[in-house]
């Protein structure tokens, strides 16, 4: 700033000076030295003849005295144009002057600033590992052919470029001339170039100046298919993003981000650091010395809650039972999920959906083909969709563990409480009787056993009871008794998209029908409905896990994925502390009522005993299918083992799989041996390569109906 002031002063006083000598002169008038020679009257001065001169000392002619006056008035404008000559130079000296000696520090660092260019160089991702350590993200360096900026006006190097990579000369231009990258940035000529054609750029790199060879990372899934919903995948990061990046987050054009799963979630500790390459640049970009180059440091590594192994079980079932010769719908039923979680942790060892699909399609630019087919449900299946905690199925008879809880809770129930099963319930009056799954009916049953064998009867009663009750009580009392397990609510996990399901409610069916009022009231049936989760009730397999977990120990826990962050020198960063479940507001009594009626259900319902005697553990269980008009129904089951120390919960749900204990109930009990395993070092299965289904054809169903 005082640098710029004393030139200002300079070219001010320098041009002062000019100009006034300038206005100095004009002020001198011309041919005012010699004056007129008057004779006097009366004087005898000799007449001159005409044209005659003047003689020495006398009067200057009319000629002369013209002369004269043009000369001194030319005289004075030489003057005034040499001292504005002068003032031009006197400027341009002293600015000159105060560039070179004043400022001359402030324009040789401007200079150096053109010069030398920063560019940033990608960096590679955080690998993901399962919980024993297992690799199930991980990236693979692979060589990449880059070309400087100005390799794109060199004809010669395109030729040889062309004909050795086997690419048309106009693509090889194009992708050099592509800025994506930044400006400086060198261009990817070829991402996965064969060995023999990186040696002979190695070996004549007067050949092919401009060009060079380097190492470049990118996402490799070993296992393909397996946990893909869970783990996601990555893409380019769009304009929009780097316009607007996440606080913290400092990405560069053509990074890889993580565009769904953990990969976006945990993108903050995944991305690496960049690199910086320090260039010299001329005034076309082109790259003539690197000065300096800094490495990118990779990003953090991710340990799971989720196990490789346990996930390689569900998974593998789910393929048997509804692709079993590599086609969907060529089994039973269409799509499934399967969730197991640690009870008091709430750690994530499975969630495993199916269809699923391979993130490697992803790398690099998924295709359109695959983005039609990944997008397109009715052909598809929704493979991009986690249905664990996405998925929204009514929760059919496993509901009946949380609505038998509330009778109980309320009064209207109790383990000397009996009631009367014909197969036909009329308590809301003949013209609006429904049936029991086993229209027979059960007898003379109790609670126990009606959540045993899943009796519908003794439930429609539960639902009249609090209907009647309604004015005293509330008219949502049980809803809110089912929400004290976390169901109509998120649980928390860590994934995007989770959806809230729904437990009905009069305010909620006024609200949904609010465009058809006459639709929006509340029925005595809504009520018989919802009590054995039918109806408009809808839960996710992730919240049920979580409310199975609180019948089994009395809290609810908070899902997680996350077991810890590693640095790429291995050491901890981040280490996961479960988060502090929430405690149900019910009594203990309930609770064992409850928890002795599930243990029921794994020793006395129907194939129950069989299907466990296989296993080393004793568990508590529960079935259900929930009804889909024209379809098969949605098998469910929920179990939690040991019994009588909990430490896992799985649920599963089938789509169109028809009865719960035969298409769910199968899965869901591996998955626990899995479980058990596992926790006791003794889990033998390795994790497999899942392989994604792309073949489908039309499902004809089971035609199974309900019996639990």
């Amino acid at each position: 700033m005082v640098t710029a002031l004393v030139a200002a002063l300079v070219i001010i006083v320098v041009a002062g000076v000019a100009l006034f000598i300038f206005f100095r002169s004009r002020s001198i008038k011309p041919g005012s030295s010699v004056p007129k020679s008057v004779t006097s009257i009366g004087s005898a001065a000799p007449l001159q003849t005409r044209g005659s001169a003047q003689t020495a000392g006398g009067v200057n002619s009319p000629m002369n005295s013209a002369n004269s006056g043009i000369r001194d008035r030319l005289k004075s404008r030489f003057m005034a144009i040499g001292v504005l000559i002068a003032a031009v130079f006197g400027s341009l000296s002293a600015k000159l002057w105060s560039m070179q000696v004043l400022s001359s520090e402030q324009y040789v660092e401007a200079a150096n600033e053109n010069q030398y260019t920063t560019i940033k160089t990608p960096a590679a991702r955080g690998r993901i590992f399962d919980t024993e350590g297992i690799v199930m993200v991980d990236n693979k360096t692979r060589p990449a052919i880059l070309a400087d900026a100005d390799v794109a006006d060199d004809r010669t190097t395109l030729l040889r470029l062309s004909a050795l990579l086997g690419l048309p000369y106009a693509v090889v231009r194009q992708r050099i001339k592509d800025t994506s990258g930044g400006a400086q940035a060198q261009r990817e000529v070829a991402t996965s170039p064969r060995t023999r054609d990186v040696a002979f750029i190695a070996e004549h790199p007067d050949a092919f100046p401009g060009v060079d060879v380097q190492d470049r990372t990118h996402r490799v899934y070993p296992y393909k298919a397996l946990a893909s919903q869970v783990l996601g995948y990555v893409g380019t990061v769009s304009d929009s993003v780097l316009k607007n990046p996440p606080a913290g987050m400092d990405y560069e054009s053509g990074d890889e981000v993580g565009q769904s799963g953990l990969e976006a979630v945990y993108d903050g500790y995944l991305s690496g650091a960049h690199g910086e390459r320090v260039v010299v640049t001329d005034a076309d970009g082109v790259v003539h010395e690197v000065k300096s180059e800094t490495p990118a440091t990779q990003g953090n590594d991710l340990y799971l809650t989720i196990s490789a192994k346990v996930q390689t079980i569900a998974e593998q079932k789910l393929k048997e039972l509804i692709a079993p010769n590599g086609v969907i719908g060529g089994g039973t039923g269409t799509s499934g999920a399967v969730v197991a979680m640690e009870v008091d942790t709430g750690n994530v060892v499975c969630m495993a959906n199916f269809p699923t699909f391979d993130p490697t399609n992803f790398v690099g630019g998924v295709s359109q083909e695959n983005w039609d087919r990944y997008n397109n449900s009715g052909s598809s299946y929704a493979p991009l969709m986690n249905r664990c905690i996405a998925g929204q199925y009514p929760a059919a008879s496993t509901f009946k563990a949380f609505t038998g809880m509330a009778a109980l809770n309320y009064g209207f129930a109790s383990s000397s409480t009996s009631w009367n099963c014909t197969g036909t319930w009329t308590g809301f009056g003949e013209a609006y009787a429904q049936k029991c799954w086993l229209t027979t009916g059960h007898g003379a049953i109790g609670l126990r056993r009606a959540i045993v064998v899943s009796c519908d009867t003794v439930f429609y009663e539960i639902a009249k009871n609090f209907y009647d009750a309604s004015s005293k009580i509330g008219d949502d009392a049980m809803q809110k008794y089912v929400e004290e397990f976390g169901l109509g609510s998120k649980t928390g996990i860590e994934l995007p998209d989770e959806a809230e399901g729904v437990i009905p409610t009069p305010e909620w069916k006024k609200e949904y029908f609010r465009d058809a009022p006459e639709e929006g009231q509340w029925q005595p049936g809504d009520m018989t409905n919802m009590v054995i989760g039918q109806g408009n009730v809808l839960v996710t397999p992730l919240q049920m896990a979580v409310g199975y977990a609180g019948i089994a120990t009395g809290t609810l826990p908070v899902p997680n994925l996350l077991k810890e962050v590693r640095n790429s020198s291995g050491e901890t960063v981040v280490a996961r502390e479960p988060k502090k479940g929430t405690m149900p507001d019910v009594e203990q009594a309930h609770l064992d009522i409850m928890r002795d009626a599930l243990r029921g259900v794994a020793e006395e319902d129907g194939n129950m005993p069989t299907l466990f005697k296989q296993y080393d553990y004793e568990c508590a269980c529960k079935t259900g299918t929930g009804e889909w008009a024209g379809h098969d129904g949605y098998a469910w089951f929920a179990m939690y083992a040991p019994y009588d120390n909990p430490k896992y919960v799985v649920t599963c749900v089938i789509t169109e799989g028809g009865a719960g204990a035969d298409a769910a109930a199968p899965i869901a009990a591996a998955v626990m041996d899995g479980c058990i395993k596992l926790g006791n070092g003794a889990l033998d299965t390795q994790p497999a390569v899942i392989d994604e289904v792309t073949e489908i054809t039309e499902y004809a169903g089971t035609g199974a109906g309900r019996v639990d």
